[in-house]
Order: structure tokens, then C-alpha cells, then sequence
């Protein structure tokens, strides 16, 4: 039996590895925006630990006032990584999308191979009953006019 070849396989190949370039870009800013939520949750909590630090167990104004400077710079840095995290998901989205593209490019062609795939196994078979069926038909005949010359 004849193995099928799909006439676009180097296509096909070539989406393949377009589709797992773009996976991989996706996973490292899935990271870059996970490690950011990850650095603002860390931020609140060192903000939360030190205002019940600062205000709760010590006490005078230079305290205070370097427990409020403090605060402003972790309020600041929080800032700072939202702004990040917000540029890191919109560049997500992009490359989501950028992905998705790619690989429904990818699937439409798969489905294309398994069509052509199944069409050109079916006509192998219809070809290769047709053949047996001449083989059967060719014996049947022999044997009938064997039969009919030695009667």
C-alpha cells in the first residue's frame, strides 16, 4: 500500500514551529505578569507589616515620620509595578491573540491533511476491492469456461 504525502507538509511544518514560537513568547510574559502580581502581593504585605510595626510598637516623630517615608516609598514602589503588570498584560493580550492567529492557521491545515489523509485511503481501498473483485470475477470466468470446454 502507497504511504500518503500531504503536498503542504513544509507548511505545515513551518506553522507548527511558528505556533510553538508563539507559545513560548506567550509563557514568559504569563511569567513576567505572574512574578509582577507576585511583587505587588510581597509590596502590601512588607507595607501592611511595617504601618502595624511603625505605628503599633514604637512611638516618637522621627519614628513616625520615617515609618510615613517609608510607606510613601512602598506606596510608590506598588505604583511603579501596577503601572508594569498593566503594560505586561496588555502585551499579554497582544500575544494571545498574535497566537491564537497562529495556530488556528496551524489547525486548519492539520484538518486539511486529515481530510486529504482520509480521501486518499479510501480511494486506495475502492481501488484496491475493484482489483481484488477483477482477480475474482477473472477466476470465476476461468473456471466457467474450463467447465463449459470439458463438457
Amino acid at each position: 500500500m502507497k504511504r500518503f504525502r500531504f503536498n503542504l507538509e513544509k507548511l505545515l511544518e513551518l506553522r507548527k514551529y511558528d505556533e510553538q514560537n508563539w507559545e513560548i513568547k506567550l509563557g514568559r510574559i504569563v511569567s513576567k505578569c505572574t512574578a509582577m502580581e507576585h511583587r505587588i502581593r510581597d509590596i502590601k504585605f512588607d507595607k501592611s507589616r511595617a504601618f502595624h510595626k511603625y505605628n503599633l510598637e514604637i512611638s516618637g516623630i522621627e519614628m513616625l515620620q520615617i515609618s510615613e517615608v517609608y510607606l510613601q516609598r512602598l506606596n510608590s514602589e506598588i505604583s511603579i509595578a501596577e503601572i508594569k503588570l498593566d503594560g505586561y498584560i496588555s502585551e499579554k493580550q497582544k500575544i494571545q491573540s498574535k497566537f491564537i492567529e497562529v495556530s488556528n492557521k496551524r489547525k486548519i491545515l492539520d484538518k486539511l491533511k486529515d481530510k486529504e489523509e482520509d480521501a486518499y485511503y479510501k480511494a486506495l481501498m475502492i481501488a484496491e476491492i475493484k482489483e481484488i473483485d477483477d482477480i475474482s470475477i477473472g477466476i470465476a470466468l476461468r473456471n466457467r469456461i474450463r467447465k463449459t470446454a470439458s463438457a
